[in-house]
């Protein structure tokens, strides 16, 4: 049986190799060896994504590559979602999505991996997703929280319209949202009357149930 160790450091290279099939071939190994989801987004996932955001912040790399770059990363996160238990803890609903513009979604997918695998019902609405119709998921859903992001400054104002349109359609006191995403800040969060921020994916946790 392969150590633990071994594999985080061969999914490490695989992940940086840009190899979608080893990937998710090492995602598979790791959970039968009794890795948690949790273990694999911390010592890996989590730290490889965000040394290519970096990157990408700091200009070394054109668009192209840093899609290809993060393929195998949204590999191993579908692997995650689709291997790691779904027992429900908590009664619990929470709503996620990445507001209208905005097609990123790696930020999001580990938010809903952390929220599942400490054993929320997550709703995720996906990408690029106008304001009406988050609204209308929470009317639809009744949900404890709404969970936004948003890694474009041109779309963080979509976070404002949603909190707006909640406020309009006198939903806004059955939910908690929470707001997080590359160019937001916790000011932001308070200026646009959100219930708390996230700098960070793993950070959710202990947000949601501080204030849920």
């Amino acid at each position: 049986m392969m150590k633990s160790s071994t594999i985080l450091h061969k999914l490490n290279t695989a992940i940086m190799s840009c190899d979608t099939q080893e990937t998710a071939r090492l995602i598979e190994l790791g959970l039968t060896n009794n890795l948690s989801s949790q273990e694999i987004m911390e010592n890996v996932i989590i730290p490889v994504s965000k040394r290519v955001a970096e990157k990408f912040r700091g200009a070394d790399f054109y668009i192209p590559d840093v899609l290809f770059a993060m393929r195998p990363i949204k590999t191993g996160l579908a692997v995650l979602k689709d291997l790691s238990p779904q027992d429900v803890k908590h009664p619990c609903k929470i709503v996620v999505a990445t507001v209208a513009g905005d097609i990123h979604d790696i930020g999001k997918n580990l938010v809903s991996i952390f929220l599942q695998t400490n054993g929320y019902h997550v709703i995720d609405l996906g990408v690029d997703v106008p304001a009406d119709e988050i609204v209308q998921s929470v009317e639809e859903h009744k949900p404890a929280a709404l969970a936004l992001s948003s890694m474009l400054t041109t779309t963080m104002g979509e976070m404002a319209n949603v909190i707006e349109i909640l406020e309009k359609n006198r939903l806004r006191r059955s939910v908690k949202v929470f707001v997080g995403g590359g160019p937001v800040s916790e000011n932001f969060a308070e200026f646009i009357g959100a219930d708390g921020y996230s700098p960070h994916a793993p950070e959710i946790i202990d947000l949601v149930n501080k204030c849920l």
